[in-house]
């Protein structure tokens, strides 16, 4: 079961055109023990929706980081503790799993590692992105991008305000309790 801020960055996601997998599993290698990463996600290129799904709606702030690509994928950690610790969140073998669990090519894969310490990892127009989205502010760095919950919530209300009468009217086919109960709210 996602917690409150999973949850948010989940629709956050997928209010950016992502189909989003939570509690994505890396099981055990010779490289890597059981765990887990909050939420694992891919968008292609062209996405559109009739309701919310056209450029401006998508959030300019991350999208301005990415640009033009190919395929993006994200593997997202959330944080809502006080001193969340992010010192394993994206090593080596757990970004590798990721990108390969996402369908990049080993020679890809292989490339988008060179450059490991970097948030945005790319090869030719394919691209791949740490993030982290915290309750508590924590400064992005050259490792991973970091979007603050409020930031988060302030965009899906924003996108929940845009599209009023459609959410509204949608609102129980929704999976979450959460955004049922946000777009409630903004009724």
């Amino acid at each position: 079961m996602l917690n409150y801020g999973e949850e948010l960055a989940y629709w956050y996601l997928r209010f950016n055109g992502f189909f989003v997998l939570d509690n994505f599993v890396y099981h055990q290698t010779l490289e890597n023990r059981n765990g887990d990463a909050d939420l694992l996600a891919i968008r292609l290129p062209n996405v559109e929706e009739p309701i919310g799904g056209s450029f401006e709606d998508w959030d300019e702030k991350l999208f301005t980081y990415i640009g033009g690509y190919d395929v993006l994928g994200v593997l997202c950690e959330v944080k809502t503790g006080v001193r969340p610790d992010l010192s394993k969140a994206f090593e080596y073998p757990k970004v590798r799993y990721a990108l390969n669990r996402i369908g990049f090519s080993k020679y890809e894969v292989d490339e988008m590692l060179e450059g490991n310490e970097h948030f945005i990892l790319q090869c030719n127009q394919k691209k791949f992105i740490k993030l982290v989205i915290s309750e508590h502010p924590i400064r992005s760095n050259n490792t991973f991008l970091s979007f603050s919950l409020k930031d988060i919530e302030k965009f899906i209300y924003k996108r929940i305000n845009d599209y009023t009468w459609q959410k509204y009217n949608a609102r129980h086919f929704f999976s979450s309790s959460l955004i049922q109960y946000m777009m409630y709210k903004k009724e």
